[in-house]
């Protein structure tokens, strides 16, 4: 007899999904709309010009040998999955590299952004034998997405000329600055010999056996040679460096070029730095003035000045709950501190509510939020709103959770958890980088965007 119930069948390991803490209060979707408005085809992550340089040589080197091995389009997952292989394992080998050069100044490369450092450093030290640069199968899986290219992706896929518009093919900016990269390489300078279609087939054959690495690492072997003036050509730049690039004069016109969103960014930088702003708070609000016209920067202090109390609320919970997981929501209310966090919050929740403004993509989630907060600013019953608006509404993991009156940790943090920045920071260094601006604005100088390379998994 044939079954007529529905069966289901298991045809991949089933592995969770990670989440981690992440839009606490649900806002993120509207702030990217700011940060759009500002900055962009731009990221947080995307800060340091040296890294478009080295992932455009990048580009161009795996492009050729990713041809080479049969591969041709980049249209579908798998094709780009197969592309992105050859791509990987030279972000690492410029971690490596820089690492390896920077190896007696612990204190120097670890200012820089390299992402994977803290599995490739071991990897060096143990004459690089362990397979995936360290890494376990799932962190070199993810490196798509923590390593560098996975934060640039945005600026290679949008920029013009890095690429042909897809984020893979590489275009005539990319390849001037792989040109200008590999006159300064000296020693370290790659090169593949005339034929590599054989030996490149059979690292791609070599399905999860990290074929494509195993292949770099035999024809780039002088990857850590350094040669004059290194450290000023070839390696990504410490996260408090403003100074101008050596190769600013190809960057500029990709980054503030004749395109709308590079005259948009060269504009908002410009005007940034003719400002007398001393803080991110300060200088949302010039710019809220100044482009009042922009019916999305026009609100942008608004929302950075409730955003800003909501997330200052969020971190008073979490350091109270650092000292005790489970307190009575009536102690945690008590005392002046939380007076003033609940105090200042109504303030700017009625601040925003009090402006009218034509329609705003996902303003309805910043409505909500000051809605709610909006209601009263006593201590108890404002906490108690700011909780349950977490719980239903916040991204990623709880930060903790309201359960018969106590406040419940779920996931804390040792340190405060990051304003919305609307990538102002990485937009004005860019603009130094490049020469744009003489000077970092005094207002972002010391907001240096915090090292993401714990966002590997340990499961």
């Amino acid at each position: 007899m044939t079954s007529t119930s529905p069966q289901i069948f298991f045809t991949a390991p089933w592995e969770p999904v990670s989440v981690r803490r992440g839009d606490a209060l649900g806002l993120g979707a509207l702030a990217d709309q700011f940060a759009n408005a500002v900055a962009p085809d731009l990221s947080n992550r995307i800060s340091d010009g040296r890294w478009v340089t080295l992932l455009a040589w990048s580009l161009i080197q795996s492009q050729q040998v990713f041809q080479a091995a049969g591969g041709r389009s980049v249209v579908t997952r798998q094709e780009q999955t197969q592309r992105y292989a050859w791509l990987r394992p030279l972000e690492l080998l410029w971690v490596a590299r820089t690492i390896g050069l920077l190896q007696e100044d612990t204190e120097d490369w670890k200012q820089r952004p390299l992402p994977g450092r803290r599995r490739v450093a071991p990897w060096i030290d143990g004459n690089m034998k362990a397979d995936r640069f360290g890494m376990t199968p799932k962190q070199f899986q993810s490196y798509r997405q923590t390593g560098v290219y996975g934060g640039y992706r945005r600026a290679f896929r949008k920029w013009p000329g890095l690429t042909v518009g897809d984020g893979w093919t590489p275009g005539q900016q990319s390849v001037a600055l792989s040109r200008w990269l590999d006159s300064k390489l000296k020693g370290a300078r790659l090169q593949l010999p005339d034929d590599v279609s054989r030996s490149a087939k059979l690292a791609r054959n070599k399905e999860g056996r990290d074929g494509e690495s195993k292949w770099w690492l035999e024809h780039w072997q002088n990857f850590v040679q350094a040669g004059k003036d290194a450290e000023l050509n070839t390696l990504p730049r410490q996260r408090g460096d403003f100074s101008v690039l050596p190769e600013s004069g190809l960057l500029k016109p990709i980054i503030f070029g004749d395109d709308a969103a590079g005259r948009k960014r060269l504009t908002i930088a410009r005007s940034i730095a003719k400002s007398s702003a001393v803080d991110h708070a300060s200088l949302c609000e010039y710019l809220s003035q100044h482009f009042s016209s922009d019916t999305t920067i026009a609100r942008m202090a608004a929302f950075s000045r409730l955003a800003d109390a909501g997330l200052d609320a969020m971190n008073f919970v979490n350091n109270a709950l650092m000292r005790e997981p489970k307190v009575p929501l009536a102690v945690l209310a008590k005392g002046s501190v939380a007076k003033e966090v609940c105090k200042t919050l109504q303030a700017a929740a009625k601040a925003w509510l009090g402006v009218q403004s034509p329609f705003i993509r996902h303003a309805d989630s910043a409505d909500r939020f000051a809605h709610s907060m909006a209601v009263t600013a006593v201590p108890v019953d404002c906490f108690r709103q700011l909780l349950q608006h977490h719980e239903t509404y916040g991204g990623g993991l709880r930060w903790f959770v309201l359960r018969d009156a106590h406040v419940e940790a779920r996931t804390l943090s040792n340190g405060e958890a990051s304003r919305f920045g609307f990538r102002l920071w990485a937009l004005c260094r860019l603009a130094v980088q490049c020469g744009v601006l003489t000077k970092m604005p005094k207002a972002l100088h010391d907001d240096i965007e915090p090292d993401n390379d714990d966002d590997f998994d340990e499961q």
